[in-house]
């Protein structure tokens, strides 16, 4: 049986290596949204109930009496219906590929690129869920699949994923300078694989070799300080230099640990928000 492990090639020639989600973890963050669904609708029917028992009690004539009733009825039916078919697909969009359930299992969905999911991507792969459910296609597909992707997730270009929280110690973190989380970062740009990625460096710096920490710390913070500030709204200093390819832009940052310290703190705080 094949390793669950997904790896993705970056173009700084890195191999990441993600752990597949598995069916055991999506059936339970499957069980905690149908859960969580479940309550929603009990609660919006015991509503309507209370609804149609005050106008029944109310004092008016049969033919307003029913047509509240009705108007009471379609109310529950369209609300149920709209968040029965737009749960996965609003949290997935804006929670960047969770949803309560996949929260609690501590897996996501991304791109099969390592990027986050887009709202493309996941209005295709929630509009594919009713084929999915389908006699159980879509766990069928996802057992025969090497990566473990049910239809939806080959329409859409996507795969789910275990997310590693790695936490590190505060003696860690100021080894070399006291950061501080930095609001002014785009944290959300940032994907799995390269959360992974910082937090690998960040824990095993001290075993890097004195010659070369620096190199690679620069380089890093280089990457995401081009990614996350290159679009001219924050100031990292920018300049020209020679390539063999001509010239190029360079990101110059002024301290490379400082700077992905910050980054670590910053995503760390919308993790927990």
């Amino acid at each position: 049986m094949h390793q669950p492990d997904y790896s993705i090639s970056t173009p700084e020639n890195v191999d990441l290596h993600l752990e597949i989600a598995g069916l055991g973890n999506r059936l339970l963050a499957q069980l905690i949204d149908g859960l969580i669904l479940l309550c929603v609708i009990i609660v919006i029917v015991l509503v309507g109930v209370v609804a149609a028992i005050g106008v029944s009690a109310a004092g008016m004539d049969s033919k307003t009496r029913s047509i509240l009733l009705a108007v009471i009825a379609m109310v529950a039916v369209l609300t149920i219906f709209v968040i029965q078919n737009g749960y996965f697909l609003i949290f997935e969009g804006v929670w960047h590929g969770q949803t309560p359930g996949k929260k609690l299992a501590e897996i996501r969905v991304i791109e099969q690129n390592g990027q986050p999911i887009g709202w493309p991507a996941a209005i295709i792969r929630n509009l594919m869920r009713l084929i999915d459910s389908f006699m159980f296609l879509g766990i069928l597909v996802l057992l025969l699949d090497k990566d473990e992707r049910r239809l939806g997730d080959m329409a859409a270009g996507t795969i789910v994923i275990r997310e590693r929280k790695t936490s590190l110690s505060t003696a860690q973190l100021k080894m070399v300078t006291a950061a501080s989380i930095d609001t002014g970062l785009d944290v959300g740009r940032v994907t799995p694989a390269e959360y992974d990625l910082l937090v690998d460096f960040l824990r095993r710096r001290n075993s890097l070799a004195r010659a070369h920490r620096p190199q690679v710390a620069m380089r890093m913070a280089e990457h995401f300080k081009e990614k996350l500030e290159g679009n001219g709204t924050a100031a990292p200093l920018i300049g020209a230099s020679e390539g063999s390819d001509g010239p190029r832009k360079v990101v110059v940052v002024d301290n490379a640990e400082q700077y992905l310290e910050s980054l670590y703190l910053t995503y760390q705080q919308r993790a927990a928000e």
